[in-house]
């Protein structure tokens, strides 16, 4: 009989012991699903594009107030490297992937999703009393290839340095992109600034010529965006148009920089929520383009100024 009582304590045990892990486990579980509409989550965000999704972010709080996301600035080339060490589930940048990120992603079969927000431009600058307005791709080709911005031409005597925000910008990948055959290193000297303040009071008071977002460079009315001539698809020549976003829209303007979210995972969590809303709410839309960043997926109604 005590025998029998014993037997039966051990199976009782075992049942409620198996009952109590089966609860653990959905506990477990359920503490571990991510929503894309509640949790909480950091968002990496290039340094020059941080205003702009800090301004957007209180519309975004207030529909999900269940989520809490934290957004930080990092250069473009340290939050591509967070994505890739499993520190960052998400970043914002004015970039696509440089080739040696493409390849390691092909390679390795990385899940990363890239949801396109917006577009800005590349622009090349200089201050408003340098007496050059316009400038060919050609011309620019040619600069960037190691030929002397003084022999391409003779308006004023320029700095042969261009002066860039950082080889981890946003902007040098830009120039890659357009400028850069192969593999081969852009054949122009560079003065790199950490701080766009700074690079632009350097070309305030110089002959220089620096590299910025258009978006941020239109701001600044001491300074004045280089209008680009160029030689289209089909081999149309588009004559130097104001350096405008409406141009952009126009699929006018020849040095476009997408503003991807890469979302770490396939899976649809906060992070995803997060940079989908960017991507569609029209009141983003709003924020984001009156900042002058063109949202990819707004409707918009030109009207030719007169």
């Amino acid at each position: 009989m005590k025998d029998t009582i014993i037997r039966c304590f051990f199976v009782c045990f075992a049942v409620i012991s198996t009952m109590f892990m089966s609860s653990c486990t959905e506990d477990r579980q359920q503490q571990n699903y991510e929503s894309p509409v509640a949790g909480k989550d950091t968002i990496y965000v290039e340094d020059v594009l941080y205003p702009y999704f800090l301004e957007a972010k209180p519309k975004y709080d207030s529909v999900f107030e269940n989520a809490e996301i934290t957004l930080i600035s990092v250069n473009a080339r340290r939050g591509m490297s967070l994505l890739f060490s499993d520190t960052a589930s998400c970043v914002i940048l004015a970039r696509d992937y440089l080739r040696d990120e493409d390849s390691i992603v092909k390679s390795m079969s990385l899940p990363f999703q890239k949801i396109e927000i917006a577009k800005d431009g590349l622009v090349f600058f200089v201050s408003k009393d340098i007496p050059i307005d316009t400038m060919n791709l050609s011309q620019l080709e040619e600069m960037l290839s190691g030929t002397s911005i003084n022999a391409i031409q003779k308006k004023v005597v320029l700095d042969e340095a261009l002066c860039i925000p950082s080889m981890q910008s946003s902007e040098y990948a830009g120039l890659l992109k357009y400028f850069a055959k192969g593999n081969s290193a852009l054949s122009v000297t560079f003065k790199q600034y950490e701080n766009r303040d700074s690079l632009k009071a350097q070309v305030r008071r110089s002959k220089s010529i620096g590299i910025g977002l258009m978006s941020d460079i239109l701001k600044d009315s001491t300074l004045k965006a280089i209008r680009i001539g160029y030689t289209d698809s089909t081999g149309k020549r588009v004559a130097p148009q104001i350096v405008h976003p409406g141009f952009i829209v126009q699929n006018m303007y020849p040095l476009v920089l997408p503003i991807f979210a890469y979302v770490k995972n396939e899976k649809k969590d906060l992070a995803w929520g997060f940079a989908t809303f960017m991507e569609k709410d029209p009141s983003i839309q709003k924020v984001l383009l009156n900042k002058g960043i063109i949202p990819s997926h707004a409707k918009y109604n030109l009207i030719q100024e007169e």
